[in-house]
């Protein structure tokens, strides 16, 4: 059976602390001190993003021994619950795609380890995201994501853009003919998703792409 994906939309707030807290609660029922394969590759290269992204690591998941991925797929393999940093989506999926860790993570998924993303990382367990081109002149185009949440397109805390990004990727994916279920996660809010495809809302509710 699959495991459970939280989806949380900032790093901020008591919605992130509480989810978390979950998370570790169905974790130790199996595992006393469980093992937590954390991939940061959506602040790869960023000294700082990923200092401050490992603490939070830490404070979300006191008491587990967290493992950095990078390209060790064995850190997968041990792995009780595998967490996503927030960060740059795009270079995300690229560095994970890369490194081949987003086949390990959906693969550890599908063998019943939960999965933790935040921000970038929420989106990153979804289906697609949108590569933006580097200058007006190029065209924006869809990157694969890990795909945890398979047929589900997520965006995070963009609500105060009436979700743009969103709607763009929903404008992309029915170019190529791909069907998704789009959803934006906002500011206060989560999801938690189970392997019965549905989702458990926690604090304020998503926004669906019409």
């Amino acid at each position: 059976m699959q495991g459970p994906a939280y989806l949380v939309a900032s790093g901020d707030g008591d919605v992130l602390v509480s989810t978390a807290r979950r998370a570790r609660a169905a974790v130790k029922q199996a595992q006393k001190h469980p093992v937590v394969a954390a991939t940061y590759a959506p602040v790869e290269g960023d000294r700082s993003g990923m200092k401050f992204m490992s603490e939070r690591t830490k404070t979300l998941f006191p008491g587990a021994t967290i493992e950095i991925i990078d390209t060790d797929r064995a850190v997968v393999d041990r792995a009780d619950l595998v967490f996503v940093s927030g960060g740059d989506p795009t270079h995300g999926a690229k560095v994970l795609a890369k490194t081949g860790a987003d086949a390990w993570i959906r693969q550890a998924s599908a063998r019943g380890v939960p999965t933790f993303g935040v921000s970038a990382g929420a989106i990153l367990l979804g289906d697609w995201w949108i590569d933006w081109p580097e200058d007006d002149a190029g065209q924006a185009s869809l990157v694969p994501c890990i795909g945890v949440v398979s047929g589900h397109v997520f965006d995070a805390h963009d609500e105060a853009d009436d979700w743009g990004e969103l709607r763009a990727a929903a404008t992309l994916l029915k170019a190529r003919g791909i069907q998704a279920r789009l959803l934006g996660i906002p500011t206060g809010g989560a999801l938690i998703w189970t392997s019965s495809g549905d989702f458990e809302v926690v604090g304020f509710p998503p926004f669906s792409v019409p």
